[in-house]
């Protein structure tokens, strides 16, 4: 392990536990988390199905310390599609999940919204929030999957991947329900018109 990496790891754990002695203390009033989809679109550019997407979201006190202590959180935007079956059981045609990781710099004072190899950094808590629950023509599949004029059904919703917690909050089992964050499940119906650059 680098020095570097060392360092890093040492300054999440001093992190997670001034975190997890705040919790103790009970020094956080409690306020409800909540998500949901409010807008779905699915449009086809270039032979490709994409998807726009806006949520609905309201992050709780301890989510919200966690932030403000440097601890990042991970999201996923779930998406899956289905080509109805009358015969049989429906056939799944997309299973996909775009992650998104809200993160705050307590040295620059900033906020940084990743997805994958890109980022956007902001100044305020607001337009990090903004920038997570907008999703425009995220790519998901060629359209080349889907039979012309069959009519699709699919759903998306946002969940916290506690997963990538860090390892003490997990183990947390106190505040465990305030970890938990997901949508209900947002449907939707499309087709894909003969003409390859219409939308559906």
């Amino acid at each position: 392990m680098s020095v570097t990496s060392f360092c890093r790891r040492i300054t999440e754990l001093l992190l997670t536990v001034s975190l997890m002695l705040a919790f103790a203390s009970g020094a956080l009033a409690q306020s409800s988390a909540s998500a949901s989809i409010e807008r779905i679109e699915p449009v086809v550019l270039g032979g490709q199905l994409a998807v726009d997407v806006d949520i609905s979201l309201s992050l709780n006190d301890l989510m919200r310390q966690a932030l403000s202590r440097g601890v990042p959180l991970q999201f996923s935007i779930e998406l899956q599609i289905e080509q109805p079956r009358w015969w049989w059981l429906n056939k799944t045609i997309v299973d996909a999940s775009l992650e998104r990781r809200l993160s705050y710099n307590t040295l620059t004072q900033s906020w940084r919204v990743s997805t994958g190899d890109l980022a956007v950094t902001t100044t305020t808590y607001d337009d990090a929030l903004r920038a997570l629950t907008q999703v425009a023509t995220w790519p998901v599949v060629l359209t080349d999957r889907f039979l012309p004029s069959q009519q699709y059904q699919g759903r998306v919703r946002l969940r916290l991947n506690t997963d990538q917690l860090a390892r003490p909050l997990q183990m947390d089992s106190g505040n465990r329900n305030n970890w938990t964050l997901a949508s209900p499940w947002k449907s939707f119906e499309f087709s894909i018109r003969r003409d390859p650059e219409a939308q559906p």
